[in-house]
């Protein structure tokens, strides 16, 4: 399956079946989150449109979590 570089903000977009590896992945024109725990493919829309993804850093939660280090 091809993989489409450069989305409109920097970002690399994955397609739904392409595998990839551990993350948090958001559907683009959705707000469905994907949390892959290991080396997997990408799951289809259901929708009868493709799914293409963009894997997310961290999300706020995510960043909340986290202590700050002691200075």
């Amino acid at each position: 399956m091809a993989r489409t570089s450069d989305h409109e903000v920097g970002e690399e977009v994955y397609l739904a079946g392409e595998k990839v590896r551990p993350g948090i992945y958001w559907q683009i024109g959705g707000d469905r989150e994907i949390r892959v725990d290991k080396d997997d493919t990408l799951p289809a829309s259901l929708d009868g449109r493709v799914a293409c993804y963009v894997r997310v850093g961290a999300t706020w939660g995510q960043m909340s979590e986290k202590t700050p280090a002691l200075v």
